[in-house]
This record gives structure tokens, sequence and C-alpha cells, in this order.
């Protein structure tokens, strides 16, 4: 029997925030969709590197990888 794309997937553990998470997401870009984060104005570190958003959908995520997610905030 042939395996689907989808059981094919599997989850890796990420720390997202300080956060350690069991997820499917291969990429950035699916990590945000996968968090039900909307919008292009985040930046993304991974393992302390920032990751150039032009590069969201090539950096493959790997089992242990630590995650910052961030947003601009208005403030004085």
């Amino acid at each position: 029997m042939q395996k689907t794309a989808v059981q094919e997937m599997t989850a890796v553990t990420l720390t997202v925030n300080g956060e350690q998470k069991s997820l499917r997401a291969a990429t950035p870009r699916e990590l945000l969709a996968e968090l039900e984060l909307e919008g292009e104005f985040f930046a993304i570190a991974v393992n302390r590197r920032v990751i150039a958003k032009a590069r969201w959908n090539e950096r493959v995520l790997a089992d242990g990888d630590s995650v910052e997610i961030v947003t601009p905030r208005q403030g004085g």
C-alpha cells in the first residue's frame, strides 16, 4: 500500500518563542500557517539566525530547532 503525502509528513519538535511544540511545518512559511499567524509583518529567527523573508519557503526546519517569531510594535 502506498502512503499518501499526509501520511509521509512527520512531526518535528520545535521550540517556538520558548514553548516546545510538535508540528508538521517544514518551512518557516508553513510554520506561520500552522500556527495560524497571518500577515507579512514578522521577523523569524531559527537557532538565533534571522531568516530573510525571501527564504521563508526555502529554509527547512529540523527536529530540535529553536524558532523565534516577533512582530514590530509601536512604542515610545
